[in-house]
C-alpha cells in the first residue's frame, strides 16, 4: 500500500497544468457514492431467527427522496462523455483508426470484469455443493448488480466514435432528439400504468439509449468547452432541475425514488425516464457552483495524490464492492448473525450504520488490492485485428443479462449453470481483440 501512495505522489507530480482535475474527481466521487449507497440500501435482518435481506426503500417511503442525492449515474456518464470526447478529438488529430480507438478504450474496462467474472464462476460451482441454493443464487445475484451499468457504459463507449461525429455535425441536435423519443417512450409507458396493463413495453426499454446517451453527449459538450459553466449559472440550473423533480414526482405520475423499489408500479431507472434528465440539471448546476472551490481543493498535492491513487483502481473497487458486502454478511451469518438483530431504520441502527460501512471495506480492501493489479496494466495500444463489433455486441449483451440473472440460477449438474455469462464474455472480448486475463506488457 505504502508503494502504490509513493507512486501515485509520483504521478500526480508529473500532472500538467492544462489537465482538468475536476473531471478526475468527479469520476472517483461518483463511483464512490454508488459503492457507499449501495451498502445503506442493503438491510440484513434477523426475523423469526433467519437471516432476511431488503432494501431501505422498502421499508421507508420518506427514504426514497435520499435517491435525489444518491443516484449519480448521470455524472458518470457526463465525465464519461467528456473524456471519451478528448480521447476522440485526439484519435482524429493523431489518424487514429475508430478500430483502434475502441480496442484500446475495451480493454481498459474489460480488463478488471474478467476476473471477477471467473471467480465468481467458480465460486458457484464449488459453494454449490456445501451452501443452499436460495442463498447461493441470492448472494450471486447481489454481486452481480454492478453489471448491468457495466453494459450500458460499454455500449456507450461502444457508440462513442459515431455519436461524437454526430455532435460535431448537428450539435445540440444529438441532444433534443432523443430526449424526445424518451419522453414518447415514456408516455408509452405510463399508458399501461394508467390502463392498468403492465405489458412488455419493448419501445421504452430504448430509453438505455435515448436517456444515458443524451446525458453523454452533454460530456461532448463540456470536452469542447474544456471549462464549466460560469457559477452564476449554477443557481439556476439547480432549482430548474429540482422543480422538474418535484413537478414529475411529487406532483406527477413518476415513482419519488430514481432508483427501483419492487413497492412501486414502475422504476425511474429499468429503464430509465425523464426524470433523470431533471436529476441531470441538478447536478451540473451542484457541478457549475462548486467546481472553483473543488478544483482550489485539488491543487493541493495530496490530496490530488489521493484522487490519483483511488483513480487506478475505480472499476476494480466498482466491479467488487457488492462481493465485499455479501462476505460480510456471511461472515456475520456464520458467527451468529452477529450485527443483525438491529430493528432497521431504529435510532441504534442508524448509529451503527459507520460500523457496517468500516466492515464493508475491511473485506473490500484485499479485495481491490489483490485484482486491482489486472486494471494498472492494462495495455491501451492496438489490438490485433478480430471482429471488434461482434466480441462488443457479445460482452453487452452477456453483462447486461447476467446483471439481471447472476450466476447461481440453474442447477449444478447443468452445463448452463449461468456459465454462457462468464464465456460469452471472455469469447467477446477474445474477439474483440483484447487479452482475457493477464494484461500483457
Amino acid at each position: 500500500m505504502q508503494t502504490m501512495w509513493q507512486r501515485a505522489l509520483a504521478v500526480a507530480d508529473q500532472t500538467p497544468e492544462s489537465r482538468n482535475r475536476l473531471i478526475d474527481f468527479l469520476r472517483v466521487f461518483s463511483i464512490v457514492i454508488v459503492v457507499f449507497g449501495h451498502w445503506l440500501a442493503a438491510v440484513p435482518f434477523v426475523e423469526d431467527g433467519v437471516l432476511q435481506l431488503t432494501h431501505v426503500l422498502e421499508l421507508s417511503r420518506p427514504m426514497h427522496f435520499i435517491t435525489w442525492a444518491l443516484q449519480i449515474m448521470p455524472i458518470f456518464f457526463m465525465v464519461g462523455g467528456y473524456s471519451n470526447g478528448k480521447s476522440l478529438t485526439a484519435a482524429r488529430r493523431d489518424g487514429t483508426r475508430r478500430r483502434e480507438w475502441l480496442a484500446s478504450r475495451y480493454h481498459r474496462l474489460m480488463t478488471p470484469i474478467l476476473p471477477f467474472l471467473v471467480v465468481w464462476s467458480i465460486l458457484v460451482v464449488v459453494l454449490g455443493y456445501f451452501v443452499e441454493r436460495g442463498l447461493l443464487r441470492l448472494a450471486s445475484q447481489v454481486a452481480a448488480v454492478p453489471l448491468w451499468f457495466l453494459a450500458v457504459y460499454l455500449l456507450a463507449v461502444a457508440l462513442a466514435p459515431w455519436t461524437f461525429a454526430a455532435w460535431r455535425r448537428w450539435r445540440w441536435a444529438t441532444v433534443l432528439a432523443p430526449i424526445g423519443l424518451a419522453v414518447v417512450f415514456d408516455m408509452l409507458r405510463l399508458n399501461e400504468v394508467w390502463t392498468g396493463y403492465l405489458g412488455v413495453s419493448h419501445p421504452a426499454w430504448t430509453n438505455y439509449l435515448w436517456v444515458w446517451l443524451t446525458v453523454h453527449q452533454l460530456g461532448y459538450y463540456w470536452a469542447e468547452r474544456d471549462t464549466e459553466l460560469p457559477p452564476r449559472w449554477g443557481l439556476p440550473i439547480v432549482v430548474g432541475g429540482l422543480a422538474g423533480l418535484v413537478g414529475l414526482t411529487v406532483f406527477g405520475p413518476y415513482p419519488v425514488a430514481l432508483i427501483g423499489v419492487d413497492s412501486e408500479a414502475f422504476s425511474n431507472t429499468t429503464p430509465p425516464t425523464i426524470v433523470l434528465f431533471a436529476q441531470t440539471c441538478v447536478q451540473i448546476g451542484l457541478i457549475t457552483l462548486l467546481a472553483p472551490r473543488v478544483k482550489r481543493w485539488l491543487a493541493h498535492r495530496k490530496v490530488w495524490a489521493a484522487i490519483v491513487l483511488v483513480s487506478g483502481m475505480i472499476m476494480s473497487l466498482y466491479v467488487w464492492h457488492l462481493t465485499a458486502m455479501v462476505l460480510a454478511i456471511g461472515v456475520g451469518s456464520a458467527l451468529g448473525n452477529l450485527g443483525f438483530s438491529i430493528d432497521p431504520l431504529t435510532p441504534t441502527w442508524w448509529w451503527t450504520r459507520p460500523v457496517w460501512f468500516a466492515v464493508n471495506i475491511a473485506f473490500l480492501v484485499p479485495l481491490v488490492l489483490a485484482f486491482a493489479g489486472f486494471e494498472r496494466r492494462a495495455q491501451t495500444g492496438e489490438r490485433a485485428p478480430r471482429p471488434l463489433a461482434l466480441g462488443i455486441g457479445i460482452v453487452v449483451s452477456a453483462l447486461g443479462l447476467g446483471g439481471a440473472a447472476a450466476f447461481g440460477t440453474a442447477q449444478i449438474a447443468e452445463f448452463p449453470l449461468r456459465w454462457w455469462v462468464p464465456l460469452a464474455v471472455i469469447v467477446g472480448t477474445f474477439l474483440a481483440g483484447m487479452s482475457t486475463l493477464v494484461p500483457r506488457r
